[in-house]
């Protein structure tokens, strides 16, 4: 199946007549709405279910209401508008022939309160014989137990990934694809039949005692129905109340609502910051009142050093000049004495002068410093150790004081923000009153939940009884052996059934299991995370197995993770009943992070099914996600609300940014 387009004449928020063209380009399945939240998206998605399912519809905001109020309720209330209708014109190969059809959905007020029609066009022409039987021609190709798999919003996956009914969810998905609903009709009819059977030939007393049973069997029927009536609804709010919830905290985050609740944390942090940087420039001034300031005159320490050696070098020349004259003294003295010829002794003499004076010229340099010796190690110790050290202090000070400076600007910035308590009282009091009503209704659930697992004990409880009277004094009463055999037979047939429905899960659910894990290793971008998912054929529970054979709990996986598990669970039943059906996505999403959004945006949309309509808010499909899908777009439409004519028009485009 392919849809070409969509109708929408006075439907919801949709005044006049909204049309798109749905029909994907080669290659590309992607057709893509914009839409802001209250704009329309959903209301969307609900028409063409609506189209297709009339009352067996999954829309999104009927609640309780009886069909013909939720169809009068769904006419759009400008302009004093009597009626609506929902067009959605579809092909579909069959026998090896591509068939155009049309289906218009359309209701008003009449006399008898809302009419409703449904016409069906094959190839232009009116078929009359389809148009009369079309909820048995949709249910036969694609039933609405099924519908779920196809057309779906990211409360769905929510609700799939973190609700505690997913094996439920998950098993009605696969007995509709396996066809055992009708299975599960047949053992409920042979039930009744033995219960019948039983009740034949009984006496007046255990005849009144099982009718009394039976009676109480009915009721709890009844109560069963109504709860799941309730829990519908019940779900439908919560959706509903979830949804405008995110909204109210989308409004309160882009209000300040956030820094006003952080204000006294941020303030605090203003204050530790300061101190922090205080410390910090004190001791920077510490250091630079030491011999930090030394380093810039490092060149003349140098010089300094230099001269200082120097010096040192003249004193020593000084000395040993004034060593060596008394040591000539001593040797002239001592060669005279020795009576050594008179020109011999004057030849010394002049060659021990002549050393002298060779050695005088360092000697009789003056001193400038004339400073200790121990000056010149001093200043090296200072230069090379003390002075690198003082610099390397100050580097570390000046990077810590800077940074410092930083967030105290960046937290600042953020007081400057927050706004008074008068502007966000109202918002947030908006806010508080949606959360309390939010967890009102998941209460409610929670609590019909329990209501409904009473109900189902009392259910077994008064079946056994019904049971144990109709089987009391079996043999007396039941001398025909006709019924008898009946009975058995049909007992019998009920074991076969379990036993078959048992057996056909097992056999069917090994395929749509590595689908499921297929398309989960797709979207996952931790790839050796998970290696295995099997189905529990019983109890319909999901076990996932890594790749060391042992078991990973749900728990050990993210928020993110869980998301796309439930994607991939419905992607592979999709794959897995073997119907090419469009596949429709309301905030596809959801609250996933930038890299579990990125897998999905690159690996799931684009390969979803044939034909991919997604409906997005200004916060999700954009930017990088949307670049990344542009190439897999044949068309793009905006929803767009016109607050003074309270109605949102369809128009070719997309969110500017």
């Amino acid at each position: 199946m392919i849809l070409d387009k969509v109708v929408l004449e006075n439907f919801g928020v949709y005044g006049g007549r909204q049309e798109a063209d749905l029909s994907p380009k080669p290659g590309k399945p992607i057709i893509l709405f914009g839409g802001m939240n209250g704009g329309g998206k959903t209301t969307l998605l609900d028409a063409i279910q609506l189209a297709f399912y009339g009352s067996k519809a999954h829309t999104s905001n009927r609640g309780r209401l009886p069909y013909k109020e939720y169809l009068r309720q769904s006419i759009h209330r400008k302009g004093h508008v009597d009626g609506a209708s929902i067009t959605v014109g579809f092909r579909r190969v069959i026998e090896g022939q591509t068939r155009q059809f049309e289906l218009i959905r359309s209701w008003c007020h009449g006399v008898k309160g809302i009419e409703e029609s449904v016409r069906v066009y094959e190839d232009g022409s009116i078929d009359e014989i389809i148009s009369e039987h079309w909820e048995e021609a949709i249910e036969a190709y694609l039933p609405s137990s099924i519908s779920h798999l196809f057309f779906f919003d990211g409360e769905q996956i929510k609700e799939l990934a973190e609700g505690g009914h997913a094996a439920e969810i998950l098993g009605t998905a696969i007995r509709s694809l396996l066809g055992l609903d009708l299975v599960d009709r047949l053992e409920t009819d042979l039930k009744v039949f033995e219960r019948k059977k039983k009740g034949e030939g009984l006496d007046p007393e255990t005849s009144q005692k099982l009718a009394q049973a039976r009676g109480e069997l009915e009721e709890i029927d009844h109560q069963q129905a109504i709860t799941a009536m309730q829990e519908g609804a019940l779900v439908n709010e919560t959706g509903r109340l979830a949804k405008d919830l995110r909204a109210k905290e989308e409004r309160f985050r882009e209000e300040g609502g956030e820094l006003f609740l952080r204000r006294q944390e941020l303030e605090e942090e203003l204050t530790s910051l300061k101190a922090e940087k205080a410390e910090a420039e004190a001791q920077y001034r510490e250091l630079i009142a030491g011999p930090l300031p030394l380093s810039l005159v490092d060149h003349l320490l140098g010089e300094v050093e230099r001269a200082v050696l120097h010096e040192t070098d003249i004193k020593r020349a000084r000395l040993l000049l004034t060593v060596l004259e008394a040591r000539d003294k001593s040797v002239l003295s001592a060669l005279k004495k020795s009576k050594l010829p008179a020109n011999s002794l004057s030849a010394m003499g002049t060659i021990l002068e002549e050393d002298r004076a060779g050695r005088a010229g360092l000697a009789q340099e003056c001193l400038v410093l004339n400073a200790d010796d121990a000056l010149a190690l001093r200043i090296g110790n200072l230069r090379e150790k003390v002075l690198p050290s003082a610099r390397q202090q100050a580097h570390t000070f000046s990077a810590r004081i800077s940074a410092l400076a930083e967030k105290i600007a960046r937290v600042e910035n953020e007081l400057e923000r927050v706004p008074t308590a008068d502007r966000i009282a109202d918002i947030q009091q908006e806010l508080n009153l949606v959360q309390r009503a939010h967890q009102e209704k998941l209460l409610e659930l929670e609590a019909l939940k329990v209501r409904q697992e009473a109900l189902r004990r009392q259910k077994l409880l008064a079946e056994a009884r019904v049971d144990k009277i109709a089987a009391h004094n079996i043999d007396a009463n039941f001398t025909e052996d006709a019924r008898l055999r009946m009975i058995k037979h049909s007992q019998k047939v009920r074991t076969t059934l379990t036993e078959f429905r048992k057996l056909v899960v097992q056999r069917h659910t090994e395929g749509m299991e590595n689908l499921m894990l297929d398309s989960f290793q797709k979207l996952l971008r931790k790839k050796d995370l998970v290696t295995g998912l099997t189905i529990d054929p019983e109890s319909f529970e999901t076990i996932l197995t890594t790749k060391e054979g042992t078991a990973l709990p749900f728990d050990r996986l993210s928020a993110g993770e869980k998301q796309l598990l439930a994607t991939s669970m419905l992607w592979g039943l999709a794959r897995a009943s073997g119907r090419p059906v469009p596949t429709i996505i309301d905030t596809p999403l959801g609250r996933l992070d930038s890299s579990h959004r990125k897998h999905l945006v690159q690996r799931y949309f684009p390969n979803a099914s044939h034909q991919v309509l997604l409906l997005s808010t200004d916060e999700e499909i954009i930017g990088p996600y949307y670049q990344a899908i542009k190439p897999f777009i044949s068309r793009c439409y905006l929803l767009d609300h016109d607050e003074k004519l309270t109605q949102t028009n369809i128009k070719e485009g997309y969110f500017e940014k």
